[in-house]
C-alpha cells in the first residue's frame, strides 16, 4: 500500500501518517505500526500541487505498478471559499485521473460529499442522476454554509464522470454525510470535527436548549455513521465495482426519530450534569457566554468557531436529505458489518464517545 501525505521529506510524511494511526488503544497503536511497518510506503507529496508533488521518478513508477486508486483525501474546511479549496480538491482530483490513465487504467475509488448532491436554488440529486447533466452550473455563493467545499467536490466529480466517459475509466463515487467515531477502539474520534465538538462542548458547559428543532410534526433525525460501518461499506463496495460509473450516498436513511435531542437525553443518561433551557436564544446566549469562559485547551476545542450555525433552531429532517436505495440495497446484498445492513445510532455510541472524550483529556 502506498500512500501520498504532506511533508518535506518521505520521513516526515511517514512520521504524520504514523502520528495520525495513534490511539488510546495500546493494542490497535501497536497493530497498527505493526502493519505499517510491513505493508505501508509514505511518500511525500501534495495534491494541490502538478503530478501530486511528487518526483519524476516517483510518478513514473506510480503510473507502472499501481493496481488501484482510493482517493478520500481532501482539504475539508467549511468556511473557506471555492478559490482556495479548488487546487487541493479540483486539481488534485484531475492529477489523480491523470494518473490512473497513465500506462494503464486504474480504477478510482472516491470518497465524496452528499453537499455535491444538492441543487443549488433547491432539490437533491438521485445516486443514479449524471452530476454533468444534473447540475451543470453552479454559482458561488459565499453567504451560504459550506459552499466552498460543496462546489469543489460537485467539481471533482464531474471530472470523474467525464473521464469515465472519454477513457472508460472504472469509477466508483461514495457520498457521505457525517462521519462518526468508531465504535469500538478507545480514542478513534475525529477530534476536530463539528459532532464531536458539539457533544464536547454541550457535556463540558451543562448547557443544552429543550430542542436543537423547530416544531415538527414528527421526531427529527440525525444523518451520521459510525467511521467502521463506512470505511467497511467503502471498501466491500469498491471491491465489487470493476467498470463503469456508480455512485453511493453513504448515509442513515433511518426515519428512526433519532437526533442531537436523542444524544442529549443519552448523555443525561450516562451521568452528565446537562440542564436544558426552555428558550433557545436564551440557551444561545449562555451557551456562548460559557463556551467563552473556558479555558484555552477546551475553548479551541469547542464549538466556538461554529458557534454561528447554531444560532437558530434546525428545520427537521426524517430520514437522510438524500436517497440511498442503491446503497443499502449493496449493502444488504454484500452484507457489510455485523448487522448486514445500515445501522441506527445508539446510545453505546455516545457512551463511547464520552468516554474517548475523557481518555483524551478533554473533559
Amino acid at each position: 500500500m502506498i500512500c501520498i501525505a504532506r511533508g518535506e521529506s518521505a520521513v516526515v510524511a511517514r512520521s504524520r501518517v504514523l502520528e495520525s494511526l495513534e490511539s488510546g488503544d495500546a493494542a490497535l497503536s501497536a497493530r497498527l505500526r505493526e502493519l505499517a511497518e510491513r505493508h505501508l510506503e509514505v511518500l511525500a507529496g501534495d495534491l494541490g500541487e502538478a503530478e501530486l508533488g511528487l518526483t519524476v521518478a516517483e510518478w513514473q513508477r506510480l503510473a507502472e505498478e499501481v493496481d488501484l486508486i482510493v482517493h478520500p483525501a481532501a482539504f475539508v474546511n467549511h468556511v473557506l471559499p471555492y478559490q482556495q479549496l479548488f487546487a487541493a480538491n479540483v486539481v488534485g482530483t484531475a492529477e489523480l485521473i491523470r494518473l490512473a490513465l497513465s500506462q494503464r487504467l486504474k480504477p478510482i475509488h472516491n470518497v465524496s460529499t452528499v453537499a455535491a448532491a444538492m441543487v443549488p436554488g433547491g432539490g437533491v440529486l438521485a445516486e443514479a442522476d449524471d452530476v454533468r447533466k444534473a447540475t451543470p452550473v453552479r454559482r458561488l455563493n459565499t453567504e451560504r454554509y459550506a459552499d466552498g467545499y460543496a462546489h469543489s467536490k460537485w467539481a471533482a466529480e464531474v471530472l470523474l464522470r467525464e473521464a469515465a466517459d472519454r477513457f472508460a475509466l472504472p469509477v466508483a463515487v461514495f457520498r457521505s454525510d457525517m462521519i462518526l467515531a468508531h465504535r469500538r477502539y478507545a480514542g478513534q474520534l475525529n477530534v476536530p470535527d463539528m459532532f464531536t465538538r458539539w457533544l464536547f462542548s454541550i457535556a463540558v458547559t451543562g448547557l443544552a436548549p429543550r430542542s436543537f428543532y423547530t416544531a415538527a410534526t414528527a421526531p427529527p433525525h440525525y444523518d451520521g455513521l459510525p467511521v467502521d460501518f463506512t470505511a467497511g461499506a467503502i471498501a466491500a463496495l469498491g471491491a465489487c465495482h470493476t467498470e463503469g460509473y456508480v455512485t453511493y450516498h453513504v448515509v442513515n436513511p433511518h426515519d428512526d426519530g433519532i437526533s442531537l435531542d436523542t444524544f442529549v437525553d443519552w448523555a443525561i443518561e450516562e451521568g452528565c450534569a446537562i440542564r436544558r433551557v426552555e428558550d433557545y436564544a436564551d440557551w444561545y446566549r449562555r451557551f456562548e457566554t460559557a463556551l467563552r469562559a473556558l479555558p484555552e485547551r477546551q475553548r479551541a476545542q469547542s464549538s466556538l468557531p461554529l458557534l454561528h450555525q447554531m444560532r437558530e433552531p434546525m428545520p427537521p429532517t426524517r430520514g437522510a436529505v438524500v436517497a440511498a436505495t442503491g446503497f443499502r440495497e449493496a449493502v444488504r446484498r454484500i452484507g457489510v458489518g455485523p448487522e448486514r445492513d445500515i445501522p441506527h445510532l445508539s446510545r453505546e455510541l455516545i457512551r463511547k464517545y464520552l468516554a474517548d472524550l475523557r481518555l483524551l483529556g478533554l473533559s
